[in-house]
């Protein structure tokens, strides 16, 4: 938590440092080159931060630094806030109130010289170690470690099955302990890379030599980079002390050198010993303890593990072993042991061989690398973005030693210590949508970029974390199986409440508000209030206000200069006030399911603006200065019809002004007019990666081929023709948006056939089809797509019949058939749909006989008839009915008959068995 104030502070004073309004004013008053040395402090102080949070619970002083820090970076946010707020207002108008700079001057003043006072502070009561330290026994030392210790004990649990890939290394270990003859004292060497897994083969053989009583007793030490040479000899001998009792003197921690050393010889003189020294960095410990080992011909060994080749050449050559890292087979094996040992088979699912390949190639064959980043998989969703996400947060350390920045970099992975941030915090019974929580995040300036992922990649791993921790509840699922909608849980909420409440957030739900006056609140919730209810509190430090189904005055918003997320929903207010683009810090403006017509003529000064979304607003017509918006990332716009906020649909379109090429950062934009100046501008927003159009027609579906080609980025497509009469070809789509993950069409295809190069849609996991006269070849050339999992036809088809062959559609989990009229005969061919668990047939009114070989779908777990011929209907039930008299029923399936009757849904749901729903005499007697 405390750093991710610091990395939000970070980003707020580089933003403010990059403005160029107003140089000349922020000169003169020495505060730009004030906050740039403020900034160069807060790098420093996320070091800190980040050490002295994970004391916060055990250590009281540290707990209190952290709070005086918190508020000073407090402090600092408002200065760059408010300096970026006078930039924003230009030189003229900035000349024309040099008080208000000359208070941000004093201001800026004051919180360095708090800041440098907390600093003294730190050093006066140690709380934390110097910079210098603090880096190097993060990266070297401390956690590093630690996280090494555990692995090492770790290994001490493993059976041999969990050894993978060093049979024949293990084989000669246990040779050189059991069947060679020397009698001398003997070392042996294992060496290897970092994580190549040294330890583990070690440990795994001395475990099993131990327990024989091959040797008359054994020690097992770790060693590690920073031993005394006293520390190590009184390890020894305490665990020697553990297989044998020789009256040795037990005050061994008062002991020195001389006299642990005489201890030792004293119990080994005449005993066949075994010593596993683990992780040795430096010959020299060797060399200061070999004397307390003493060579007394009964055949002892000592295994050194080690990664340097100058300590492995202390044994002979002809006893060191040299671990590589495993070959591809090898690390397959031991990934798939790993990461689903919960698996009778342990087998990796074959929608995720492609992700866990590549996540494999990064772990470069180390085992420790592998069996790490196989545990946080185990922890995940078994899903592409969720592997996806853990792909592309495997980063590599640029330290000297590769090996070791390898195995650290996927080891903090599995720790889960990613920073995050509990502001946006929404009432009891209010879900929490995924991509919304996601981009108010990164407008609070709480996630940074990582490699080549987006800050909306980077968020949304925040946001498993998250529900990993069970701090958030997935309620909803989208078509991906991603997370959509989340629910807190009431307990989770109120220790978030108790936390936030100390960290300067102020959040009360159903009106029991109270305000204390100057008081210095961030975030803001103000949840189903009336107007009475509710103060008019000046909170100029205020960076987020969410209200919720409340009676808000909309003159409240000129309160909060500062703010930084507005986030409406279902507010009675049909006009958004002109001052809200005076809110130059705004970067998240949401005015969902609200009654807002309009929107301020000036919207282009909310420079800093990333997400505008007014989905179910009554919002008809964008201004044309939203154009100058070149930060704009997200905009959503779907506007409803009716001002009843219990109707939605149907929702219409919305027109944009000319000028959207300008919009370049855009990645997300919907639900919009196609008309041809708009279509023409999306060949510039080449950041798409989510686009929904309404009203294409063959005019100007030339230009959208040509603006949809230059979008690599595109995952998510959706296009709604103008009308019936609309003749859609995609042919010429060229080159094709080949990453599409969903695509959406509603429109005639020219023939009734999908274009060829729908058929190496490879990535294509999820297919709605509306109105589109498809013929029977073109289901064919949908069938062998290796994702596609959803697929939807509505009004889509128009052929009578319609038959799945064996090997189709190998993955798809859910089918859709929907006003299909012309459909009568259906049939599922023995090894068709293999993966089918839901199945749902609508309004087909020519359908009604049970589908032709549907006890072929094995995993079928729901059958859903809605408005289905009655014939169909009381078919099924009989079925149903007759399933008792035959016991060789294998497999159950939900089925859920709806009608519509008198504009009422009736709806009875019952199981059944595939076999009795095809009927007994259908051959289920061969099963």
């Amino acid at each position: 938590m405390a750093e991710m104030i610091a990395v939000s502070l970070s980003e707020k004073l580089a933003a403010a440092l990059s403005a160029s309004a107003a140089l000349e004013l922020s000169s003169l008053f020495a505060i730009r080159s004030g906050i740039a040395a403020a900034a160069r402090v807060v790098d420093l102080l996320r070091t800190f931060l980040r050490a002295a949070d994970s004391r916060r619970g055990t250590d009281a002083l540290a707990a209190a630094w952290i709070n005086q820090v918190r508020d000073a970076a407090f402090e600092f946010e408002d200065v760059a806030d408010e300096y970026s707020y006078l930039s924003g207002r230009g030189f003229v108008r900035g000349c024309a109130n040099l008080g208000a700079w000359f208070a941000l001057s004093r201001r800026l003043r004051r919180a360095r010289e708090r800041l440098r006072e907390l600093l003294v502070a730190k050093e006066e009561y140690s709380i934390l170690p110097d910079v210098a330290s603090a880096a190097t026994s993060s990266a070297v030392g401390g956690s590093a470690i630690v996280i090494s210790r555990k692995v090492a004990d770790a290994a001490h649990f493993l059976g041999k099955e969990d050894i993978v890939g060093f049979a024949a290394h293990r084989s000669l270990l246990m040779e050189w302990l059991t069947v060679d003859a020397e009698p001398r004292r003997t070392l042996i060497a294992v060496l290897g890379m970092g994580g190549v897994g040294k330890t583990t083969l070690a440990t795994n053989v001395f475990k099993e030599v131990a327990a024989s009583f091959y040797f008359d007793c054994s020690a097992w030490v770790p060693v590690s980079k920073n031993f005394t040479t006293e520390d190590l000899l009184r390890r020894v001998y305490k665990e020697l002390q553990r297989d044998v009792y020789t009256g040795a003197p037990r005050n061994v921690e008062e002991m020195n050198y001389r006299s642990l050393v005489e201890a030792l010889q004293g119990i080994l003189s005449k005993k066949r010993y075994l010593v596993l020294l683990d992780d040795v960095w430096d010959a020299l410990a060797w060399y200061e303890i070999r004397s307390a080992f003493v060579d007394n011909g009964t055949r002892s060994r000592i295994i050194i593990t080690t990664r340097s080749q100058d300590v492995a050449n202390l044994a002979n050559s002809t006893r060191i072993i040299l671990l590589k890292p495993l070959p591809e087979k090898e690390a397959w094996c031991l990934f798939c042991n790993t990461t689903f040992r919960e698996m009778a088979d342990r087998e990796c699912p074959r929608h995720l061989e492609h992700w866990a390949s590549k996540i494999l190639d990064k772990c470069s064959g180390l085992p420790l690398a592998i069996v790490s980043v196989g545990n946080l998989l185990a922890l995940k969703e078994k899903s592409e973005f969720a592997w996806k996400n853990v792909h592309d947060s495997l980063v590599w350390d640029g330290s000297t030693d590769h090996a070791t920045g390898q195995v650290s970099s996927i080891l903090n992975l599995s720790i889960d210590d990613l920073p995050y941030h509990l502001k946006s915090i929404y009432p009891e019974d209010f879900f929490v949508k995924r991509k919304i929580l996601i981009r108010m995040w990164i407008a609070e300036g709480f996630v940074e970029e990582k490699n080549h992922a987006t800050m909306e990649d980077v968020a949304d791993d925040y946001l498993n974390q998250l529900a990993q921790r069970s701090l958030l509840q997935i309620v909803m699922k989208n078509e991906f199986g991603r997370a959509k909608r989340f629910q807190i849980h009431d307990l989770i909420r109120e220790l978030i409440l108790s936390r936030t409440a100390k960290e300067g957030h102020f959040v009360f739900s159903k009106c029991t508000p109270t305000f204390e006056s100057n008081s210095n609140y961030r975030h803001l919730v103000i949840d189903r209030c009336t107007r009475s209810d509710l103060p008019a509190p000046k909170m100029v430090s205020l960076r987020s206000l969410h209200g919720f189904k409340t009676e808000l005055d909309a003159s409240l918003l000129s309160h909060f200069r500062l703010l930084t997320v507005l986030n409406l929903w279902y507010i009675p207010i049909t006009k958004l006030p002109s001052s809200v683009t005076n809110l130059f810090n705004l970067r998240y403006l949401g005015i969902r399911s609200t009654l807002i017509k309009e929107l301020p003529h000036e919207l282009g000064r909310l420079h800093k603006l990333q997400t505008l979304d007014t989905k179910w607003s009554m919002v008809q017509r964008l201004p044309g200065s939203i154009t100058k918006l070149k930060g704009l990332r997200h905009l959503i716009l779907f506007r409803r019809d009716a001002a009843d906020f219990r109707f939605m649909y149907p929702g219409k379109a919305v027109v944009l002004p000319n000028g959207m090429k300008n919009l370049t950062c855009l990645q997300t934009l919907k639900y919009i007019e196609a008309d041809e100046n708009t279509v023409r501008s999306l060949g510039s927003l080449k950041q798409m990666r989510s686009l929904e159009l309404s009203g294409v027609h063959e005019g100007n579906l030339i230009h959208l081929a040509s603006s949809i080609s230059k979008m690599s980025h595109l995952l998510c497509l959706g296009i709604v023709s103008r009308d019936a009469d609309v003749q859609l070809d995609l042919e010429p789509f060229s080159p094709p948006p080949l990453n599409l993950q969903k695509f959406t069409l509603s429109g005639r295809l020219i023939g009734g056939k999908l274009p060829s190069w729908f058929g190496h849609l490879s990535s294509l996991m999820q297919l709605q089809l509306h109105s589109s006269g498809l013929k029977e070849d073109s289901i064919g050339l949908l069938s062998s797509l290796p994702r596609l999992f959803d697929l939807s036809l509505v009004d889509a088809y128009e052929e009578k019949s319609l038959t799945f062959a064996a090997g189709v559609f190998p993955v798809l989990r859910n089918l859709r058939l929907e006003d299909l009229a012309y459909l009568a005969h259906l049939e599922f061919q023995k090894g068709s749909l293999l993966a089918l668990e839901k199945l749902m047939l609508c309004r087909c009114s020519e359908l009604i006989k049970i589908p032709q070989g549907i006890k072929n779908l094995m995993h079928l777990n729901n059958l859903e008839l809605c408005d289905m011929p009655i014939e169909l209907a009381e078919k099924v039930q009989e079925s149903q009915e007759s399933e008792g008299k035959h016991q060789d029923a294998r497999h159950t399936t939900i089925v859920k008959v709806i009608h519509t009757h008198n504009g009422r849904l009736l709806e009875k749901k019952f199981n059944t068995n595939l076999c009795t729903l095809q009927g007994f005499k259908d051959g289920c007697r061969s099963i």
